[in-house]
């Protein structure tokens, strides 16, 4: 197995986002890649998610904040300079969660800080989160993604997203502020080199052989551990015309905003999966379009169920079918993680739900 790492020296999110997506579907078989990288001022919102309700859109355009909109599932996130981002890219076999988890922690408590994992996704200091994560697998190219808050501004975080009452509710906080912490405030002398040199001795450090219980590596040094990593250049966006399209995709506005229907009917409901907002335009009885919004960390579902919505009666009985008939005959590729129960249980939610709204 080869271990390597790559840092982007670019702030853009739109690159980083498509450079990211680039080196997923070209990650060899034997190698697990960890890429480190930051994003200027930006939101970046989940695959499923709804732009306008997730964030304060004008605000941002009038204040010059991108927003980028990730492949992978889970929430709305604010990047600024004081965040650094990790990757981890491997394909089936090699992609291991915990594994690629433990990495962060470890970096993390080499620094003096305890850190915990809390939750599905969440890891914490004192039960405030410093770092969130989101996965994304196809076709057995996976990557492993998330943030690290070192000392990012909590005024804009605050200002531009918008995280709807009943989500904070459900982690217990009052508010997006009282759920965050930055690393800094737990080790005052961090920065973004040492944080970095954390992270890639840790990564070598568990992806040797036996390192877990090999006395000899528990002593070796950081030099000799990151003599174990081997860099990789990173392509040029304006020499490569496949990385130049993807960061073309990722800053449309059709890929950013995605198309918004003339809904007559919505509806909301947080469950212990996530929040679902969903939006139907009914016609004569059927449902002629339909939308799907969620801040879950699983992906297509959302995609193909609302496929599936398009032209169905709007009735009680129609809807229930639409689960049993759409359990029955769609083989899910989930992340590694997610269950297929877990994506049934999805969709019989949201068609419960929207049945549970005719009168």
């Amino acid at each position: 197995m080869k271990l390597r790492y790559t840092i982007s020296k670019c702030t853009d999110p739109f690159t980083n986002l498509a450079t990211e997506e680039y080196l997923t579907f070209r990650a060899p078989k034997d190698e697990v890649l960890l890429f480190l990288w930051q994003n200027a001022n930006t939101v970046v919102i989940g695959k499923n998610q709804n732009a306008w309700r997730e964030c304060r859109v004008e605000a941002m355009k009038a204040e010059g904040c991108k927003l980028a909109r990730r492949m992978s599932g889970g929430g709305a996130v604010y990047h600024d300079l004081g965040n650094l981002n990790f990757t981890f890219i491997a394909r089936e076999g090699l992609y291991d969660i915990p594994k690629q988890t433990e990495v962060i922690l470890e970096a993390v408590r080499s620094l003096g800080i305890p850190a915990v994992k809390n939750g599905r996704n969440d890891l914490t200091v004192d039960d405030m989160k410093f770092s969130g994560h989101a996965y994304y697998r196809s076709r057995g190219y996976c990557y492993h993604h998330g943030t690290l808050m070192l000392d990012v501004d909590p005024e804009p975080l605050t200002r531009y997203l918008a995280v709807s009452a009943e989500k904070l509710r459900s982690k217990g906080v009052k508010s997006v502020r009282s759920r965050v912490t930055n690393l800094r405030d737990h080790c005052p002398d961090l920065t973004k080199e040492r944080m970095i040199k954390a992270l890639l001795t840790a990564f070598a450090k568990l992806y040797t052989e036996n390192a877990d219980t090999s006395s000899l590596m528990e002593k070796a040094s950081s030099e000799t551990l990151l003599g174990r990593l081997e860099y990789l250049p990173l392509p040029d966006p304006t020499e490569d015309a496949a990385l130049a399209e993807l960061t073309e995709r990722y800053a449309s506005d059709e890929w950013r905003y995605g198309a918004r229907i003339p809904f007559n009917t919505e509806v909301s409901r947080r469950f212990p999966w996530g929040e679902v907002h969903a939006v139907l335009e009914v016609n004569e009885g059927r449902i002629r379009q339909a939308a799907l919004y969620s801040d879950s960390l699983e992906t297509e579902i959302f995609r193909l169920l609302a496929d599936r919505l398009n032209g169905t009666p709007y009735t009680r009985r129609a809807l229930l079918d639409v689960y049993e008939d759409f359990t029955d005959s769609h083989t899910f590729d989930t992340n590694s993680y997610a269950s297929i129960d877990l994506y049934r249980t999805i969709a019989r939610d949201i068609c419960s739900l929207l049945a549970e709204q005719i009168s």
